[in-house]
């Protein structure tokens, strides 16, 4: 029986046909792909990662955003929201790579630093929802401070963007037409089907223009080689950048990441709250903190990307009119069964590095306008619309994991 809620076809808890339920699995899993695979492939560039290593940062991201994003419907915020890899944490961690080589430290010493840090900042994000503290820590991260730290952190890459637009990089001091044509094209087709489609076709931007730009570098020879597989099956490796080691600077870094992204997080369940017609509590917001703090413990665990809950989620709903948890559900399982079988992620991982280039330029755009908007946000506050987002928002805004 659908649910007449918020004008929703099926509600939290309707039963589907078994064609749609098949549907809609499907275009689940879709939207994971999209907002799993481009960061991973992107950071794990930036930290120095060769291509095998790439694959296998892919697949652990595949299993645990599966797990994390079951957890939270089960056990925390209960909607049908994506946790993939956090377009500010993505940010955070190439920022910090391409800072490493100038403060002298190695990058294989950073990732083992970068472990360390998930996990204390998942521990303080667990500690807050807790102990109830959430609420006060909440009030320092004003939306003032916010901005300022998501603004001069996408500044701060502005040298590197040009170099990956000029095909410039460590073993090549010229220009390369080709990486230029390839990068503004990916760029063009994401902008395009972002701004002039409409619907899921919309939604997927990313990933479409990932399509074009990887196709045509295939045709210019710019493809990266993919790495040989390691069989069919494989388990996540645990600390896979090496033992953790710690950094001060690292982890206040990372720390300070976690609680300026739990704004953004409260953002992306409110909007959900709703979208279904129901009222965000805080047993709720106490309970879905708890499992982000978790995921992102489990991010130094399993050395990937922390997750945040995509926001992208509330548009599929609002477009599709079905909130029913059970095709999410499925969806959550095959992804965990992604980040076992390998050839899935070796294949995502050959992904040529200009269109890697493309889409971090992207982000970081994205990242850059809502930094700006956390300045309009104290006006916004005071007519109690502080969590407020339009449908185009709400679509493409985690189209690429923004948050």
């Amino acid at each position: 029986m659908g649910s007449k809620t918020n004008g929703l076809k099926y509600g939290l808890e309707d039963k589907l046909p078994v064609r749609e339920m098949c549907v809609y699995t499907l275009q689940h899993i879709i939207y994971f792909a999209a907002g799993t695979v481009v960061l991973p492939i992107a950071v794990g560039m930036y930290l120095g990662l060769d291509q095998g290593q790439i694959a296998e940062f892919l697949q652990r991201t595949f299993f645990l955003s599966g797990v994390t994003s079951i957890l939270q419907v089960k056990l925390g915020h209960t909607y049908p929201i994506i946790d993939g890899p956090a377009g500010l944490w993505a940010s955070m961690l190439i920022v910090m790579a391409v800072s490493a080589s100038s403060l002298g430290t190695g990058l294989d010493t950073l990732r083992t630093d970068l472990q360390t840090g998930f996990m204390v900042a998942g521990a303080v994000v667990i500690l807050l929802a807790v102990t109830g503290a959430i609420n006060v820590i909440s009030k320092i991260f004003t939306p003032l401070v916010n901005g300022v730290i998501i603004t001069l952190m996408v500044l701060q890459m502005s040298e590197t963007f040009i170099k990956g637009i000029l095909g410039i990089g460590d073993e090549r001091n010229t220009v390369d037409e080709k990486s230029m044509l390839v990068f503004f094209v990916t760029v063009a087709v994401i902008l395009f089907v972002a701004v002039y489609m409409k619907g899921f076709l919309q939604s997927i931007a990313t990933l479409v223009g990932v399509i074009a730009g990887w196709i045509l570098a295939l045709f210019m020879g710019l493809s990266a080689e993919r790495p040989s597989g390691t069989g069919i099956i494989s388990l996540p490796k645990l600390w896979a950048w090496g033992t953790p080691t710690f950094d001060l600077g690292v982890t206040v870094t990372c720390v300070i990441g976690a609680l300026v992204l739990l704004s953004m997080s409260f953002a992306s369940i409110s909007s959900m709250s709703e979208a279904v017609g129901q009222e965000m509590d805080d047993k709720m917001v106490r309970k879905s903190v708890f499992l982000q703090g978790l995921s992102t413990l489990l991010a130094g665990v399993f050395s990937v990307i922390p997750f945040m809950p995509f926001v992208s989620s509330t548009g599929v709903v609002l477009m599709t009119g079905v909130a029913t948890r059970k095709p999410f559900n499925l969806a959550c399982i095959m992804m965990i069964l992604f980040g076992l079988i390998t050839p899935v992620a070796t294949f995502f991982s050959s992904m040529p590095s200009t269109v890697a280039y493309a889409t971090s330029m992207v982000i970081f755009s994205l990242i850059l306008g809502q930094g700006l908007k956390e300045f309009k946000k104290n006006g916004a506050r005071k007519q109690g619309s502080i969590y407020h987002r339009d449908l185009y928002d709400l679509w493409y805004g985690s189209n690429v994991s923004s948050g």
